[in-house]
């Protein structure tokens, strides 16, 4: 059995400033070695078109609902970023972050290190709530009305009520849950120190399925009725079908440590952060071995994908940058297109 890859002796508030650079929780417990992949060009060519700058350390992502909005965690807070204009337009001060999700109103769901999350009103970023889910808090999801908060303390999931802020059950799950995505009313939750996802049926909070994924699950991200997640020990990308919540397939990634990962929402292409490299491997879903290496900013971490299929936005950790990412591919729109997911997109 895997044991937890974080460090015993560094200090929390130090691993969470460190979240960009997910190899604290991959190359130091397994030391990782590059394994070069052979590529072809994919069908779509993505490229950084602006660099936006944000506080220090981004991590973790979340759109508004109408995606007019992407909030980032950085330093003691979360930058707001116009996506009409991809600049940063506001900074709202909070405690120390770490997760970060929107409910269907609005209203931003953040994760403070003292393991208490903060309800911002997304006009005035008030803070108009405040909800206790204890310490070794992490990552964040929304689904419906709740917001789902791994805690790898305990080994659970935390569940928020967003109608009372209130926390509506704990579910159990596997060792050391990182992050999580939601997909169809289920919540898939990454477990690092078992190798295994759990998908809890948002309806009723209990896990319906312990998918093995094997390594190191770390960062997810789901569309179009799949889920992708970023296993490190082998450095690829396990492919799970949301119906029938097993791994049908599995994408060789490559590049040394893999941190997060994002999928457009018509399921075509995935974007996976190799942070070793400072690059992004995009991979076509047609073809997985077409595929294209971007070079972004320091350490990239946090990845998301827009609604539209032709922007994506990275956490440059170690720069205090988003590069942000565009293909002249065609769009999808509407709010069932819009991703969710805590250190994906």
């Amino acid at each position: 059995m895997l044991t937890s890859p974080r460090p015993s002796t560094v200090p929390r508030h130090h691993r969470l400033a460190r979240l960009a650079a997910l190899p604290a929780l991959t190359a130091i417990a397994l030391g990782m070695v590059h394994a070069p992949v052979a590529s072809a060009q994919p069908a779509a060519v993505w490229a950084v078109s602006t660099t936006i700058d944000v506080g220090t350390t981004p991590t973790q992502f979340a759109f508004s609902p109408d995606a007019t909005r992407l909030y980032v965690t950085a330093g003691d807070g979360f930058d707001v970023i116009d996506t009409a204009t991809n600049t940063a337009i506001d900074k709202v001060s909070v405690p120390t972050v770490g997760g970060i999700a929107v409910a269907p109103d609005g209203a931003i769901y953040v994760l403070g290190i003292d393991g208490t999350v903060s309800v911002i009103d997304p006009v005035t970023y008030a803070t108009i709530a405040s909800v206790d889910v204890g310490t070794n808090t992490l990552g964040m999801t929304a689904s419906g009305d709740a917001v789902y908060v791994t805690n790898h303390g305990n080994e659970s999931v935390e569940v928020i009520d967003t109608t009372t802020n209130t926390v509506d059950a704990t579910v159990p799950v596997g060792q050391n849950p990182i992050q999580a995505t939601a997909l169809d009313g289920t919540v898939y939750v990454t477990n690092a120190g078992s190798g295994t996802v759990s998908a809890i049926d948002a309806a009723t909070n209990t896990v319906i399925a312990t998918i093995s994924v094997g390594g190191v699950p770390i960062g997810v991200t789901s569309a179009a009725g799949r889920v992708y997640v970023v296993e490190g020990v082998s450095q690829s990308v396990a492919v799970i079908d949301g119906t029938s919540n097993t791994v049908v397939e599995t994408i060789p990634v490559g590049g040394g440590s893999l941190t997060g990962i994002a999928a457009t929402a018509d399921g075509s292409t995935v974007l996976v952060n190799q942070s070793d490299t400072d690059t992004v491997a995009t991979i076509d879903l047609d073809d997985p071995a077409a595929r294209q290496s971007v070079t972004v900013g320091a350490r990239p971490g946090g990845a998301i994908a827009a609604p539209d299929n032709t922007t994506a936005y990275i956490t440059n950790g170690a720069a205090a940058s988003i590069s942000v990412l565009t293909t002249a591919d065609a769009g999808c729109t509407g709010i069932a297109c819009i991703p969710t997911g805590s250190f994906g997109g």
